[in-house]
């Protein structure tokens, strides 16, 4: 049953009564879950609250709504509304925290359930949700049995947890004196606006905790010494004197404190040591495991060595917004998803991650800006581009455009590479052929090095998704006038091509591809069972009805790739499934680059898989084939 809170029932009685003006008791007892005695109680209430504007009168077990002064009734209604939503599950752990941070002796559990109007399994789970914010500050919720809870750590950690945390464990207002003394000092030391603003939330701490939570210079967790002896201490200190007349005396290490952000001027938030916070371990084995799971899941190893830090400390603020129900807005969310289609796809499991260890979802925004940081690792782990040693950039448009290029290329190529920059009309084609890679603004003559052709201005994603894919596909054996092409449609092959039956099950049909892969000695023995094991886990499948089974093999050398259509759309665990893309991953050569590639192929088949799907009358393998070919196929760059 569900427990609303009284701001919940009169917000609910008002919101019934406006669209239907007679209401029984009986109803509304039913619907706020309680007695009538209740509701009889909160329409007194609501009575008071509405003074002259309305009336809610009783009559014959019916509620009857009648509204005086319009106006004035929908200013008292949006009150309440205001009122409700304190009662929120994000405000709620607000305030909790709040309570926390301020009590000077243990809190009863049992009291802040009551004073929440919430159960006490409710208050424990918000308290398991404040645990996770809290344990990157060394702070820890501590308590005994009928002693109550209390919040563990320095004062330092604390100031910092709410700085961090920005609004939502300090909504006091300042003083309008305070923040006059602020915007004078602003003014007088030329601060610009970013600076004022964390000066005013680091002043906002210590007049709110200076007199009941005194911040102790005890050389470990906050060490004042050094920046006492700073220009801007000194600086500091005049004003200190003004905020003493409303705050009460200001201690040494007080005074340090509201120095930080001047010294650090526009760093969000400024610490004196950069080791101050360290990375939780928590979050350390919360990155080991979505490597894992990417791992499991892809079959990818994605090295999150060299941005572990930034991508531990985001996840650590985008837990914490996530507990306090902080929106975030991101505006590049489609651009996002269009560049970074695998990385998007990596962040969904890391979402997965996150549910299943924290019981939180993490909504689209947040997943858009953690898909840059996959899209960043990703990039990082493209060896293709780390082989090239030296490169040609033919133009024949001057030797200033080829320049451009070759500052363009400086933004995805190692800085190790040489780039040679050339006429068309002024190197021979044996020349060329002594190069890594060419990029060239003109169609040039059959070559044997790798030619890609550029604009004068190109997309640097584009390109290096080119470069990338140039060298999956030479991975494949194929002929170098064909590197524009599609990794799919090279692994396309007549005998692994199969039409699906839609009137067999998922699972059925999957056995049928094996089966026949293994008769042909393409998969091993044990192929079947290990794809079979990892669908009861967890079905593959993509959006928009791509399914992707795919397991280590051990009979090949190779990649193999089997493709079976249905003709209809097929039922799998409520998704709907057109095509699958049967893999099986040599143990022997794991080539992360071409694996990489088909994700990246696939997951843009996902999105246009009405084009492949145009006429179902010619669902043949050439002509699959050629439709693969043309809707992976990157355009130039």
């Amino acid at each position: 049953m569900n427990r609303f809170t009284q701001n919940d029932r009169l917000s609910m009685i008002l919101d019934r009564l406006q669209k239907v003006h007679d209401v029984s008791l009986d109803d509304l007892a039913n619907q706020c879950s309680v007695t009538k005695r209740t509701i009889r109680n909160d329409v007194a209430l609501l009575n008071q609250t509405l003074r002259s504007t309305a009336e809610i009168h009783l009559n014959k077990g019916h509620c009857i709504l009648q509204i005086h002064h319009g106006q004035a009734y929908r200013k008292v209604v949006a009150a309440l509304k205001r009122q409700q939503t304190t009662g929120t599950p994000e405000n709620r752990v607000k305030r909790l925290a709040a309570q926390l941070l301020d009590a000077t002796h243990p809190l009863l559990i049992d009291d802040l359930s009551e004073q929440f109007n919430v159960s006490r399994s409710t208050l424990v789970s918000d308290l398991n949700h404040l645990r996770i914010t809290f344990e990157p500050y060394d702070l820890e919720v501590k308590g005994k049995p009928n002693q109550g809870i209390q919040l563990q750590g320095s004062e330092w950690e604390k100031r910092l947890y709410i700085l961090q945390n920005k609004d939502q464990v300090l909504d006091q207002p300042l003083d309008q004196k305070v923040f006059a003394f602020i915007h004078q000092f602003a003014v007088d030391h030329v601060l610009v606006e970013a600076t004022e603003r964390e000066f005013i939330r680091y002043v906002g701490v210590v007049v709110n905790r200076s007199m009941k939570h005194p911040l102790k210079n005890d050389g470990s967790a906050f060490d004042s010494d050094v920046i006492r002896h700073t220009k801007e201490y000194a600086v500091v200190d005049e004003l200190a004197g003004s905020l003493e007349k409303i705050c009460g005396v200001l201690s040494t290490a007080e005074r340090a404190f509201i120095t930080i952000p001047i010294l650090g001027r526009c760093s969000p938030v400024h610490l004196p040591n950069m080791n101050t916070v360290a990375l939780p371990m928590a979050v350390r084995q919360l990155i080991t495991e979505i490597e894992r799971q990417v791992k499991a899941q892809l079959s990818i190893d994605i090295h999150l060595g060299t941005i572990s830090n930034e991508l531990g400390y985001h996840l650590m603020f985008m837990l914490n917004r996530l507990v306090f129900g902080v929106t975030i807005h991101n505006s590049l969310v489609h651009e996002v998803h269009e560049k970074y289609p695998l990385a998007c796809e990596i962040a969904q499991i890391a979402d997965e991650v996150i549910q299943e260890r924290y019981q939180i979802k993490v909504n689209e925004a947040e997943l858009s800006y953690l898909a840059y940081y996959f899209g960043i690792a990703l990039t990082e782990n493209e060896e293709p581009l780390f082989q090239l040693s030296h490169v040609a950039i033919v133009c024949d448009t001057g030797r200033g455009s080829a320049r451009i290029i070759a500052m363009q290329l400086d933004k995805i190529l190692p800085p190790t590479v040489e780039k040679h920059l050339y006429s068309s009309l002024a190197i021979t084609k044996a020349e060329l052929e002594q190069f890594d890679m060419i990029f060239s603004t003109v169609p040039l003559p059959n070559l044997n090095t790798a030619v890609i052709e550029v604009k004068d201005i190109f997309d640097e994603r584009k390109l290096a998704q080119k470069i990338n894919k140039y060298w999956a596909l030479d991975t494949l054996k194929m002929k170098k006038n064909e590197q524009a092409g599609s990794v799919i449609s090279q692994l396309l092959d007549e005998d692994h091509f199969f039409i699906l039956s839609n009137q067999k099950p998922h699972h059925e049909n999957m056995v049928a591809m094996i089966t026949s892969l293994e008769r042909s000695g393409l998969v091993d023995s044990e192929f079947k069972q290990r794809i079979m094991k990892r669908e009861q886990i967890k079905n593959t499948l993509f959006d928009q009805g791509i399914a992707f089974p795919h397991a280590m093999n051990q009979a090949s050398h190779q990649i193999v790739l089997a493709v079976g259509i249905y003709p209809l759309k097929q039922k799998v665990c409520e998704e709907e499934v057109r095509i699958v893309f049967l893999l099986g991953i040599p143990e022997s050569q794991h080539n992360e680059t071409l694996l990489i590639q088909l994700y990246e192929e696939m997951i843009a088949l996902s999105k246009k898989i009405d084009l492949l799907y145009n006429d179902l009358s010619v669902l043949t393998y050439t002509e699959i084939k050629k439709r693969v070919q043309r809707l992976c196929t990157i355009p130039n760059a």
